[in-house]
């Protein structure tokens, strides 16, 4: 709450609710509640007043005491405020005023307790900073992320406005925080007109009982955002409706609409409130009316969507709210890669000038000048070029944009770079990165794989610091990770730790590295060594930069597949959870990483047999991944891949036939016949083709996949999953001798590896092919063996250790 600044005409309103005398009036100095004593008033609303109190137990600091009033301290009251104080203490965000505590006192008053906030309102922090358009975008959006993460905890704010929203400088940096959810209640309300006027949306402000949901939070949020963009404030829009007639929400949308040149403006908003709209860029009144739509199904519908919109604006990317033409595309392009394109125009411009020239000897002097002057800030102009360029070569950026056309690019810059920058190492280098990362996220790994070498190689020609040359050995040794060489790339990424371990264990750069190393550990089957280095790694971040911080937050997400693969499915359910919802608040729904995090969370649901559920989570995504990715992309091929397994284990074989047959195309043509992808893909289509009586064809793939896996898996004991699954389709072709001889082997490898012993859910689908097959080949004394082994009752799923 604020500690200051506070006024009552910015205080929460309550419409439907009559204010008393006695109710009004507040407490003296001094005055205990609890563990808390009164200090001074610092603001009052319809819901009660708040003081500066200091707590004296356990601990003592100063903290903001909201005080619900009597007269509506109803059962229904206090039904409300026991879920508000359960949902509202849930809340940790960096831009939310964080609530510690919540209850009553002796004498039944309800009480919030919250923390002190020292700031102005936003408005008045931008307009008094003089900050500019971005500055003020980057703070707008901070204040969408965190009403995201309160919407995502089943809590509507209700009463978002500027005076809610305290601004303060934090190491130099707008830091807003959101205060006063005192009338916040689950995300099904339905009732009070609770929020002040002028920021409510159409459906709060309504005299009908309409349920609200978040898309009411954006309309404030709309509201909000045109005040910041254009230094009005509620005043102008109330006294603009007033003499309009209209809805304030209806006034706005006129002004926006005049700001785009309607002429009879004039009558419908006041010129001050036409003139601001006037000013902005034709993509912020396009999400103003976005936000301040009517009917909110029109709306955003999130404040993650709103505050990607912002950040898109930022970055000069195509926007939601804009019709995407291709004028639209080609300029908002254009705006992102101007420095390229003023390259080009100059290239273009400079070829004529050469042709004339070459007709005119009289100016070849001239000419030789202006040639000379140009290859001396060459290697600046191809620097500056291809990293404006590169910038967008990314799926997650360029979206729907020509794949031939982005490799064209690559190739040319990759051509240029080696050629023309030999002798500038740290700008290659810098490019070189850039280059392999595009060919990396575009699926061609080989290529990327070259340039990382090449970045490497540079960087240290160029002698730069050896943490920069660790996070590129480390990259290169993801990538041949993703090409299925487990083993190569953790060789590679203990070459990069190496190169760090100077470094104190905190430092940034050094846990990077070894969150990275332990992910390619799990990958090489060394799970236990994986998982230890990322619980300590990942307690380091979440000390040093928080929970919300992306190195944090990978290895969240790589600490969660570790523990998945382990079968420590209560450890990796609740970590996939958090990283799907801060994915999607963060980057929205269509991001490479929100995707990724999703797709985790539906092999979770797989190993753990919820098949039903893993269809639900995956079957939305293939289009979104297909449309950012295209359809013959790793990313893609997981979705495919997984999404058929899905629907094969509901025993909907023959709807699962093409997702088998597409994933095994796709995994072949990618990485070829030896690759991790390829052998799963392959043993897949061998489960599929058994179940369909096709014995013949699934034997064929079953050997093929198990013979690969050894390349593929190397001593990984992954490894023999393969061969347990040939087991399968040899029991059913009763070759009992040779599936005999493949599950004794896969027994071994599982049952005797401290990563997964004879209780883990992998070893234990080896025992009951192994039970399958006994009983089929009426071998008693071998059948009472195997049925030994099976684990106990409900130990299958815990795992090691």
């Amino acid at each position: 709450m604020q500690a200051s600044d506070a006024s009552s005409d910015e205080a929460t309103e309550i419409q439907s609710l009559p204010r008393t005398a006695d109710a009004a009036a507040p407490f003296a100095a001094g005055t205990r509640f609890g563990a808390y004593v009164l200090r001074r008033l610092l603001g009052e609303g319809g819901m009660g007043c708040v003081y500066l109190a200091e707590q004296v137990r356990p601990v003592r600091r100063e903290v903001a005491l909201k005080l619900i009033r009597e007269q509506i301290a109803s059962p229904l009251a206090r039904a409300y405020f026991e879920v508000e104080r359960q949902a509202l203490a849930q809340m940790q965000h960096p831009a939310i005023a964080q609530v510690f505590d919540a209850g009553s006192s002796e004498d039944g008053h309800l009480y919030l307790a919250m923390e002190v906030v020292e700031g102005v309102a936003i408005t008045r922090f931008c307009r008094s900073e003089r900050l500019d358009l971005d500055q003020r975008l980057a703070l707008f959006a901070r204040v969408c992320r965190g009403v995201q993460h309160a919407h995502q905890k089943s809590i509507l704010h209700r009463d978002l406005k500027p005076a809610n929203v305290l601004v303060r400088r934090v190491d130099g940096e707008p830091m807003p925080k959101i205060i006063d959810f005192g009338i916040a209640i689950g995300g099904d309300a339905v009732g009070d007109r609770a929020g002040t006027a002028v920021y409510m949306s159409p459906e709060q402000a309504s005299q009908e009982q309409r349920p609200l949901d978040t898309r009411s939070d954006v309309y404030s949020l709309g509201v909000m955002l045109y005040e910041v963009l254009t230094d009005s404030d509620a005043a102008e829009l109330t006294s603009a409706a007033h003499r309009s007639e209209r809805a304030p929400h209806r006034t706005l949308l006129a002004a926006l609409d005049s700001g785009a040149g309607d002429a009879d403006a004039p009558a419908v908003a006041e010129a001050a409130l036409r003139q601001a709209t006037r000013r902005l860029p034709a993509e912020l009144r396009a999400v103003l009316r976005k936000t301040l739509a009517h009917d909110r199904n029109d709306r955003y519908d999130s404040a993650a969507a709103l505050a990607d919109d912002v950040e898109r604006f930022r970055e000069r990317r195509p926007l939601q709210a804009m019709r995407r033409t291709g004028w639209y595309l080609l300029r908002t392009f254009a705006a992102r890669h101007r420095l390229g394109f003023a390259a080009g125009t100059l290239a273009a411009l400079a070829l004529l000038v050469g042709s004339a020239l070459a007709f005119d000897g009289l100016l070849r002097a001239r000419r030789a000048a202006a040639v000379a002057q140009v290859e001396a800030a060459k290697a600046t102009q191809v620097a500056g070029f291809v990293r404006e360029m590169l910038a967008g070569i990314d799926p997650d950026r360029a979206r729907s944009m020509d794949r031939s056309l982005m490799r064209l690019v690559l190739d040319s810059a990759a051509e240029r770079a080696a050629r023309e920058l030999a002798a500038q190492p740290a700008v290659r280098a810098e490019i070189e990165r850039t280059i392999a990362g595009s060919y990396a996220s575009l699926g061609e790994l080989d290529l990327a794989g070259r340039h990382y070498e090449a970045a490497i190689d540079s960087s240290r020609a160029a002698g730069l610091p050896v943490a920069q040359i660790a996070r590129l050995v480390m990259r290169n040794a993801e990538n041949v990770d993703n090409q299925g060489k487990a083993q190569e790339a953790l060789q590679r990424g203990e070459e990069a730790l190496a190169l760090v371990a100077a470094l104190p264990p905190d430092d940034r750069d050094r846990l990077y590295v070894e969150s990275h190393l332990a992910g390619l550990e799990c990958d090489a089957g060394k799970l236990e060594a994986s998982r230890e280095r990322y619980l300590r790694v990942l307690a380091l971040q979440r000390e040093q930069f928080g929970e919300d911080d992306e190195d944090t937050l990978e290895s969240v997400g790589g600490l969660a597949i570790t523990a998945s693969t382990m079968a420590r499915f209560d450890e990796a359910r609740p970590l996939y959870e958090t990283l799907v919802a801060q994915r999607r608040a963060r980057y929205g729904q269509e991001h490479s990483k929100t995707l990724s995090a999703i797709n985790g969370l539906a092999v979770l649901e797989l190993e753990q047999k919820h098949f039903a559920e893993a269809e639900k989570l995956l079957a939305p995504q293939l289009p979104i991944a297909e449309r950012v990715f295209g359809a013959d992309h790793p990313t893609t091929l997981r979705f495919v891949s997984n999404l058929g397994g899905a629907i094969r284990q509901q025993g909907r074989n023959e709807e699962a036939r093409p997702y088998y047959e597409r994933a095994f195309e796709l995994s072949l043509k990618l990485s070829g016949p030896t690759s991790p992808s390829n052998v799963i893909a392959e043993s897949n289509l061998a489960n599929l083709l058994r179940d369909a009586g096709e014995l013949d064809a699934a034997l064929t793939h079953a050997r093929a996949a198990s013979q690969n896996a050894t390349v593929a898996f190397g001593d990984n004991p992954m490894g023999a999953i393969f061969r347990k699954e040939l087991a399968t389709v040899l029991i059913r072709t009763q070759h009992y001798a040779q599936a005999e001889r493949e599950l004794a082997q896969a027994w071994s490898a599982f049952s005797t590896s401290k990563e997964y012993g004879p209780l883990h859910p992998r070893t234990q689908e080896v025992v009951e092919t192994g039970i399958e097959l006994y009983e089929a080949w009426h071998k008693p004394d071998q059948l009472a063996l195997w049925q030994a082994r099976r684990a106990p009752s409900g130990s299958a799923a815990a795992g090691p250790g």
